[in-house]
């Protein structure tokens, strides 16, 4: 077996990244508990392979056990939709970017949550007893030299950094948030512009949303789960993928990126706008100047993007 390396180029960490589910080769998915062969070919191709096709690799970069991501993928041509005012329409224009807020300033105080309070004993002696026997089980050659009054320290002193480990990720994790629905949402557009008549809602597909923002690996987009926190955890590294089932109307998608030294309640991210506006329609209630307003400022920008009045205006007939 080839000795690891660790070179891992920016080529083959994207490749890596996109397809982390299959064998870049041969198209093998991934299961539980499999061995990844991250590397290169003879040419200094990178490569992602699975077991079969390992013999391929001139260099072993990394050898990891694939475990599956914590979210789900969306399909690359599904709408994503993303509901706002006009001023943080045309702050995203000027910015050229993408505005990801802090986890600890969205509203719902589950936000990165594990559960629910009343539940937690639960959750800490599930953990303490997982420490413990790390601890009482160390790797091949190591021997277990703690009494069992320190065995009990050092389980409780990994569960109190497990718990601020979590605090703390609210300050480190930035999010923005897009609505997945085929159609337009008539709630949508209640809930995220209160029906305002300087609203607009800008629509993508997730291939498009992940192109614009440079294919970045760093950049984790997928769908929320939704779950009874009465009932069930969320996991330790899954928490910002996860929302109470009272959320479920707002099939959300969200792009979330790390970041351990930005201290300010947001980030802009660069985007490619032109790649990520599809279309642009105009709120129920707007005016009929506002879509000629809206127009205007996409053009002084330098885009060409299509604008459109919302459905919900058509009229019927009987």
């Amino acid at each position: 077996m080839q000795k690891m390396t660790h070179r891992i180029t920016p080529e083959l960490r994207l490749l890596m990244f996109e397809h982390h589910d299959y064998c870049s080769s041969c198209g093998y998915k991934f299961k539980e508990g499999d061995t990844s062969h991250s590397g290169y070919s003879k040419n200094d191709e990178p490569l992602y392979v699975c077991d079969d096709c390992d013999h391929l690799l001139e260099e072993t970069a990394v050898r990891n056990v694939f475990m599956p991501r914590f979210y789900e993928i969306p399909p690359d041509k599904c709408k994503l939709w993303r509901y706002m005012d006009f001023t943080k329409f045309v702050s995203m224009l000027s910015m050229k970017g993408l505005y990801f807020a802090r986890a600890d300033c969205f509203q719902d105080i589950y936000e990165g949550a594990k559960g629910t309070l009343k539940n937690k004993s639960k959750w800490d002696q599930f953990y303490l007893s997982f420490f413990k026997e790390l601890i009482m089980n160390p790797p091949d050659g190591s021997e277990v030299t703690y009494t069992d009054e320190e065995i009990e320290s050092q389980a409780e002193k990994l569960l109190h950094d497990l718990e601020k480990g979590g605090i703390n990720g609210k300050k480190r994790t930035f999010i923005n948030c897009w609505h997945e629905n085929e159609n337009e949402s008539e709630a949508m557009w209640r809930l995220y512009s209160s029906y305002l008549e300087n609203a607009i809602a800008i629509r993508t597909t997730y291939k498009s949303l992940y192109e614009s923002l440079g294919r970045n690996p760093s950049i984790k987009i997928g769908r929320v789960k939704y779950i009874d926190y009465q009932k069930n955890f969320a996991g330790v590294n899954d928490s910002f993928w996860c929302k109470r089932n009272s959320f479920e109307h707002e099939k959300e998608v969200r792009a979330i990126i790390l970041d351990m030294h930005h201290l300010e309640k947001g980030k802009v991210i660069p985007c490619d706008l032109s790649q990520l506006l599809e279309e642009v329609f105009i709120s129920p209630n707007a005016p009929n100047w506002f879509g000629e307003l809206v127009n205007d400022v996409i053009d002084k920008y330098g885009l060409s993007i299509k604008v459109s009045p919302s459905e919900l205006i058509q009229e019927p007939f009987f």
